[in-house]
């Protein structure tokens, strides 16, 4: 371990370890096991406290009705529960640290690190959690506190996996891995449009719009949301992605090719870009349809990168969206139209 990467981490995390009753560190083998106990329960007590807040914040958004909404919250909860069952959870074997062979002492120092970064992200995660109840309170969205929330987790998750690495091998990671874990989590650069909801107003390259209703796909890193922009049957849809790499797109109902990696659509060959799965959500008018799983497949021009073509395979049927990529800067919110008026 170099000094540079520790002294990297020590700086942000200080002695949070030293805090933890009967903690005495990983340096004699006979209290390794001991120290690992006591570390991941003090995390998971943690870590339970704020789990309980967001949960809290679904309960509440359920009990005023507010149901097209919970998604994201519901995500950001589930999302730490898994975590904290992880870390509650996990065993070592009589391997790697918990061996009675001697151990790199770079391998012990980067496991105060992550145990030390473990427990400096409940600061981490108390901000998204801080503006998820603000937001409640304030009537606003809250999807995107509930995006940063599930972000956060990520990376939590990220360095646990790579700290149980280094105790089933008794070997240190490599530096670069070890601080792309560790750095704290960088804010949201997702598209606004993609928090957009029924009845907010938008226009598109000078053309207005209001949402009549949305398709949200939640797949990980690939979640995406759809927003139906018009009632007719051919009507335009903006599709909005997670990853801002992505890029937003204008898209209108197309009859679905068949499945193949290049499909034909008015003539157009296009080249497969992305393949995943999720759980997907109709809500308009009617309500909501409830989660449901769905394929879907992403693509471009083959000639012309400008053009993108959605599918969606719900298993009993298949939806297509044809369209052009719109740049971010040709699409402009305004929120709903009453809250324009106050």
């Amino acid at each position: 371990m170099s000094s540079n990467l520790g002294d990297h981490i020590e700086r942000q995390v200080g002695g949070l370890l030293d805090r933890i009753p009967g903690y005495r560190g990983y340096r004699s083998k006979e209290d390794r096991r001991d120290a690992d106990r006591r570390v991941r329960d003090h995390v998971v007590t943690a870590y339970t406290a704020e789990a309980n807040r967001v949960a809290r914040v679904a309960a509440q958004l359920a009990d005023q009705r507010r149901l097209s909404e919970i998604g994201p919250v519901d995500d950001f909860a589930q999302s730490l529960r898994h975590f904290i069952d992880r870390v509650r959870t996990a065993t070592y074997g009589y391997g790697g640290l918990m061996g009675d062979r001697d151990v790199d002492a770079s391998a012990l120092d980067q496991l105060r690190l992550f145990d030390e970064s473990l427990l400096s992200g409940i600061d981490e995660l108390q901000g998204p959690i801080a503006d998820l109840e603000a937001a409640l309170a304030g009537q606003e969205n809250l999807a995107a506190p509930a995006r940063a929330g599930t972000s956060v987790v990520r990376a939590l998750l990220a360095r646990f996996e790579l700290r149980g690495e280094v105790v089933e091998t008794g070997k240190a990671a490599s530096q670069e891995s070890v601080l792309r874990v560790l750095e704290p989590v960088a804010a949201s650069a997702t598209p606004a449009a993609y928090a957009l909801n029924a009845g907010d107003a938008l226009a598109i390259l000078g053309d207005d719009f209001l949402v009549r209703g949305r398709i949200m796909v939640d797949a990980g890193q690939s979640s995406f949301r759809l927003f139906q922009l018009s009632d007719e049957a051919g009507g335009e849809w903006l599709f909005a992605p997670l990853d801002p790499a992505a890029g937003l797109s204008r898209l209108t109902p197309v009859t679905a090719p068949p499945a193949g990696a290049s499909p034909v659509i008015d003539g157009v060959t296009y080249a497969r870009r992305l393949a995943g799965s999720g759980d997907g959500e109709i809500i308009g008018v009617g309500g909501s349809s409830g989660a449901r799983p769905v394929r879907f497949e992403t693509f471009g021009g083959a000639d012309d990168p400008a053009r993108v073509a959605l599918l969606l395979d719900w298993g009993t049927e298949r939806q297509a969206f044809a369209g052009r990529a719109v740049h971010p800067n040709d699409v402009e919110i305004f929120g709903r139209p009453s809250e324009q008026l106050n």
